[in-house]
């Protein structure tokens, strides 16, 4: 029989949050072993654990997980288990980790990932909103795979940001991967289809219960690098995630609020307990760079990001993903937030069709992503995505420039014929050490401001002179705001001996 059998038998007898699994797996055994007695020759256990375990699996019926596989078969549900090749191994190190993850949807591997649980208040304010979508599209612009619970109000909000940048979502339910909850995001659980997985340790079919949430947050924190709690009061169910994390040794980020606001109590709170302010995704995806260098960019995150209208786009993107949050009192779902389920007339929108994949290369190459439909009657209506618009302010910056530039030329009339000649360079071994050292410093297609390459051995001065020898030179081109992207692909040698 499959592997998968027993740790159902396993994961049915121990139920949700047991710390047996972990104790098995401790001893070198497996589910399987379990089934067949192997608990009963085991020496390196107490005698106290070896009775309570056994006394635990004594019933070796496996009826009931036989019932339970064939309807994931039936229902295209995968069954993941300590065994599987996809199960995470961060999530193994925890001590009450699931027996059996029931997954819909592709699960991404995990291993050489980075992994961030957002968290907030069902409640959640405009502020919540903005910030919540905001982090979600810039850790997904920057490498991190979104773990979230998708529930109302501010972890919705991070999943459909983190979506509409093309990043892959792990959403952890309280239910059966098969009862969507809350129903108000069924159009949301879909599309998380499409970007990641649905996952829960509660078998199919399993209705949403109060207690399930709690047990269910530890997947959540155990699952990633770090947790971020966007929004929460005094008693908001984020924090409850934000324990766990930190009993897990994940690292705990919170988003500074206003003081005096319901929503900044705990998040406030938690900065002062330790947790580590975050007000943009770069804050959280630095401190996991080294870990993830083939993965994680903090510069291409920031780059993605510079310019763009969060506040538009996070309302937007509420209203196109049919966002909700807990409060029903108003015109809108939420307290004093735009956007979601909307009970009275559905204001006037401007078309927006679905959004494009990223300007920036995403991790996950081999999922597609929807083609926008041709129309021949009249021109596509401009997409409404952060990703389109992220492409849109970079293109801008960064277009080629009609004077003044190394792109440009100059015209000459010879026997009335129009030819062009380039602008003149200066050859790059004709650089001095100071400019070859602003160059070395800047990454191939990442734009930076000139202060950012200012450091003990090269004044600001220096920088902004190298800076306009590098672009005359055709190694480095400036863009608007200040911006200067280096466009050679090779660092400079500074000696033969380099």
């Amino acid at each position: 029989m499959a592997q998968e059998l027993y740790w159902i038998w396993l994961a049915e007898h121990c139920g949700a949050g047991s710390t047996i699994p972990a104790q098995i797996t401790g001893m070198g055994l497996t589910a399987k072993d379990v089934y067949e007695g192997a608990l009963d020759s085991v020496e390196d256990s107490d005698d106290e654990t070896r009775a309570h375990l056994v006394k635990k699996l004594t019933d070796r019926d496996l009826s009931e997980a036989e019932r339970i596989l064939a309807k994931c078969a039936s229902s295209e549900i995968t069954v993941i288990t300590p065994e599987s090749d996809l199960y995470p191994e961060k999530l193994k190190s925890i001590r009450d980790f699931p027996a059996v993850l029931y997954v819909r949807g592709n699960m991404p591997v995990t291993d050489n990932r980075m992994l961030t649980a957002v968290v907030g208040t069902r409640t959640m304010s405009d502020y919540g909103r903005k910030t919540a979508y905001a982090l979600g599209a810039g850790l997904a612009f920057g490498g991190s795979v979104l773990v979230s619970g998708m529930a109302l109000g501010a972890d919705s909000m991070a999943i459909i940001g983190a979506m509409e940048a093309g990043g892959t979502i792990i959403a952890v339910l309280g239910s059966g991967v098969d009862v969507i909850y809350p129903r108000e995001h069924r159009d949301l659980y879909r599309q998380i289809l499409k970007n990641g997985a649905v996952i829960s340790e509660f078998r199919p079919g399993s209705a949403p219960s109060g207690r399930n949430f709690p047990i269910r947050n530890r997947i959540m924190s155990g699952l990633s690098d770090a947790a971020v709690v966007v929004e929460a009061g005094e008693k908001s169910g984020a924090l409850i995630t934000a324990r766990t994390a930190v009993k897990q040794g994940r690292t705990l980020f919170a988003v500074p609020g206003r003081v005096g606001d319901e929503g900044a109590a705990g998040t406030n709170q938690l900065i002062c307990d330790g947790a580590i302010p975050a007000t943009t995704a770069e804050d959280i995806l630095s401190e996991f760079e080294f870990m993830y260098q083939k993965t994680v960019s903090v510069d291409r995150a920031h780059t993605m990001l510079h310019g763009l209208n969060m506040e538009e786009l996070s309302k937007n993107a509420m209203v196109r993903g049919r966002i909700s949050t807990a409060d029903s009192r108003g015109e809108f779902y939420g307290k004093g937030s735009y956007g979601g389920k909307y009970r009275g007339t559905v204001p006037e929108q401007k078309p927006a069709a679905e959004p494009v994949p990223p300007a920036a290369s995403s991790v996950d190459e081999d999922v597609k992503k929807p083609e926008p439909k041709k129309r021949t009657e009249e021109k596509q209506p401009e997409r409404a995505g952060i990703a389109s618009a992220a492409k849109s302010i970079i293109e801008a910056v960064f277009s080629p420039k009609k004077e003044n530039n190394y792109h440009s030329s100059e015209k000459q009339t010879v026997n009335s014929e129009e030819k062009m000649i380039p602008a003149k360079k200066i050859e790059l071994d004709m650089l001095d050490e100071t400019e070859i050292k602003v160059y070395n410093k800047m990454k191939p297609s990442v734009p930076v401001m000139p202060d950012s390459l200012v450091d003990d051995s090269l004044k600001i001065g220096d920088v902004l002179s190298a800076l306009t020898v590098l672009e005359i030179a055709g190694a480095v081109e400036s863009g608007g705001g200040g911006y200067y992207m280096r466009v050679q692909p090779d660092d400079i040698m500074q000696s033969p001996n380099d």
